[in-house]
């Protein structure tokens, strides 16, 4: 079994007392085979994404093969959720043996999700009660005979949350980030869904710091607004005066409510979304230091480069020669 402990080691925002501690969550990829462990690197992509975004969690992926290991029991599978990873091409078969194993498993786990021909499990396990499931064209009339019915849509979400489906390992990407809205809320599922390029990202979504505070806030309207605002005056940054202006509200209203929303200040965090933007450039673009205090708002690179160690703990000379190094973790 491969273990992928997904974690963010870029990304920095302040935590207030309040935010609850970090939680983890478990995902195992089953696969057909050891030749599908590369096309999985899709999901791990997805949850590794994920972690960069969301807070005060962390999604571990785990890939086996069927009967690997022993499937494990209701400890291991509480809360665990079980991907069983098919293709469109072909059909998975299993001995008896094998059988058994995705029978516990699909029993025992919290959620499972089963991709491409993997719907054919659910005639040749235990949940053949099952029935219905997203099925691709190419499975429509093996389908039929083995008793499944097709939901006529690219996945399917079942009513008991248990067994959902989704015909082709793409449509899986959107069927998780379907579980992301119910995990953690449609703003942070939009976020994640641009993030990686399922759907165009809207304006709220190019920082993770701005994504982790609107999802903190509960996506308080104020709060999106003052960090939208935020992001278009990065160059030129607004006084807190100017920015209440822009928003309608008196600076000490607003600065009450990001903090009661986020747990943080409203100037710490204009200056870390400055501080972000700066190590996106540093790291993907070959402006000079210079260029990019500028660009950042800062009035000298002097001050930038003081700013920028207190934040991140090193210096951006070091982060622009990791770029050159080919090291953009």
């Amino acid at each position: 079994m491969k273990h992928y402990v997904l974690e963010n080691e870029d990304a920095r925002t302040t935590h207030s007392a309040s935010i609850a501690p970090d939680r983890t969550r478990n995902i195992d990829i089953i696969l057909s085979g050891e030749k599908a462990a590369t096309s999985a690197e899709l999901v791990v992509d997805f949850f590794q994404a994920l972690n960069d975004i969301v807070e005060d969690y962390t999604y571990i992926v785990n890939t086996r093969t069927v009967a690997e290991n022993p499937p494990g029991g209701p400890l291991y599978w509480s809360g665990r959720t079980a991907v069983f990873w098919g293709d469109i091409r072909k059909t998975w078969k299993f001995a008896g043996q094998e059988k058994a194993w995705i029978s516990q498993v699909l029993n025992l786990s919290a959620r499972s999700i089963l991709v491409g021909d993997a719907v054919f499990l659910l005639a040749r396990s235990a949940r053949s009660d099952q029935t219905i499931a997203s099925i691709h064209p190419n499975f429509a009339a093996a389908a039929q005979e083995a008793g499944l019915v097709d939901c006529g849509s690219a996945l399917y979400r079942s009513t008991e949350d248990r067994v959902h489906s989704a015909s082709t390992k793409l449509s899986a990407l959107w069927l998780l980030s379907e579980f992301v809205s119910l995990d953690h809320g449609e703003h942070l599922a939009d976020a994640l869904r641009g993030y990686i390029g399922l759907t165009e990202p809207r304006p709220t979504c190019k920082s993770q710091l701005a994504t982790r505070l609107v999802q903190r806030s509960g996506a308080d309207p104020v709060v999106v607004q003052a960090i939208d605002e935020m992001l278009k005056n990065v160059e030129d940054p607004l006084t807190i005066p100017d920015l209440s202006r822009a928003l309608g509200t008196s600076t000490r209203q607003l600065q009450r409510r990001f903090l009661g929303k986020t747990g943080v200040k409203l100037l710490t965090t204009y200056r870390e979304l400055r501080l972000e933007r700066a190590h996106s450039l540093l790291r993907y673009t070959d402006m000079t230091r210079r260029e990019i205090s500028t660009a950042t708002g800062f009035s000298s690179v002097v001050s930038f480069g003081r700013a920028f160690r207190a934040q991140y703990n090193i210096t951006p000379e070091l982060v622009r020669n990791r770029r050159y190094a080919g090291e953009l973790s």
